[in-house]
């Protein structure tokens, strides 16, 4: 949470209007991913602010 937004590492399953936060920033991490070495295994899902 509160890193940037990567789609080579999280896939955005919502976007939400939030002062708090900048544009493109990870508000809510839904599942976790994983990557094992250098390849993503799994992508994590979040909530990312607009």
């Amino acid at each position: 949470m509160g890193e940037k937004f990567d789609p080579n590492l999280h896939n955005a399953v919502m976007h939400v209007e939030d002062s708090e936060f900048e544009e493109n920033v990870v508000v809510e991490e839904f599942q976790k991913g994983y990557k094992f070495k250098d390849k993503v295994i799994r992508y994590s899902m979040v909530k990312v602010a607009n």
